[in-house]
């Protein structure tokens, strides 16, 4: 028959785990912490690279990088001037190869990580950022594996897609396809035609024109004084929107509210249905409001106003 363990031995047992783990505890407390100090040899471990190309307007620049943020910036001129700036251990550093290329008006930056990992298991902090000034009126094609992408005064078509940052844009006027598998996206003044997708953050945007494609898998949608024709969607958020007119509104969520603002003089049709709350509408229409469904006719007929949700309520306000 085997014997168990007598109260007294198990409680010596528990003592010394008690003292081990606090023994470990000290030692980590004990250990160089790695937080951003102005002293932090770090941070001394720095290199910018820097290059410049002449160009002329309506030129492409095209990035491609396994990692780091990237901000561009339209400004007067006939360069490309492109800063890139390394923080952190030497060791990462000369893990990333930056290559420039130019043909005619074309500027290519490629940004390769050698060994295709990092030593996640390290507390050693890294970054890598390209600032990038040219002509207002560039086309850009960016492309970064890990960082935020933030864009401003851009008057040219632009592609962009980060694997795990956010998306800013600011004053544009071209066609936008901007892509973001981790991040929010915030556009502020757009004239031209936008396409945003998230896998897993918010959509915002203001003053925008054009046709507006929006898909988030994870967030909110809320789009404030702007006139634009307007298709949106997310499976897990809130939409709101606030616009001029109505161009044409299709918005659909699985899991959240709808709230349409627009002003008191707007022709439309209405095709609203909730299965999970109810619809209101302060515009007088003519047709049928029963069991969370709207479909009528506001100030006579005019473009769809499309409103479909399974988790919230639906309300088209008019402005007050």
């Amino acid at each position: 028959m085997k014997s168990t363990p007598s109260t007294t031995t198990k409680f010596i047992i528990l003592i010394v785990i008690a003292l081990l783990f606090s023994a470990t505890m000290i030692a980590l407390s004990l250990r160089p912490r790695h937080g951003y100090t102005n002293s932090d040899t770090r941070w001394d471990k720095s290199r910018t690279i820097e290059k410049n190309f002449a160009v002329q307007q309506g030129g492409q620049l095209i990035l491609d990088s396994d990692v780091g943020d990237v901000r561009v910036i339209g400004s007067e001129g006939d360069e490309v001037r492109v800063s890139v700036k390394f923080n952190g251990p030497v060791k990462y550093q000369e893990n990333i190869d930056v290559d420039f290329d130019q043909d005619g008006n074309s500027v290519t930056i490629t940004g390769k990580n050698k060994k295709k990992y990092f030593n996640f298991f390290s507390d050693d902090w890294f970054e890598v950022q390209y600032e990038i000034e040219l002509p207002t009126n560039f086309n850009l094609d960016i492309h970064t594996a890990g960082g935020d992408i933030f864009i401003q005064d851009a008057f040219g078509n632009i592609q962009g897609e980060t694997s795990g940052g956010d998306i800013h844009l600011i004053q544009l006027d071209g066609v936008v396809r901007v892509v973001t598998s981790g991040g929010d996206i915030d556009v502020k003044g757009s004239k031209g035609d936008v396409m945003l997708k998230t896998s897993g953050g918010d959509v915002r945007g203001e003053f925008l024109t054009g046709v507006v494609d929006i898909e988030t898998s994870g967030g909110d949608i809320i789009i404030e004084d702007s006139d634009a024709k307007l298709n949106a969607s997310t499976s897990g958020g809130d939409i709101r929107v606030e616009l001029k007119d109505n161009k044409g509104i299709d918005v659909s969520t699985s899991g959240g509210t709808i709230k349409i603002t627009l002003p008191k003089t707007i022709t439309a049709d209405v095709d609203a249905e909730t299965t999970g709350g109810e619809v209101n509408c302060d515009f007088e229409f003519s047709g049928k409001l029963k069991d969370g469904s709207l479909q009528g006719k506001i100030n006579g007929g005019g473009l769809i106003i499309k409103a479909e949700t399974s988790g919230g309520d639906i309300i088209i306000n008019p402005i007050d």
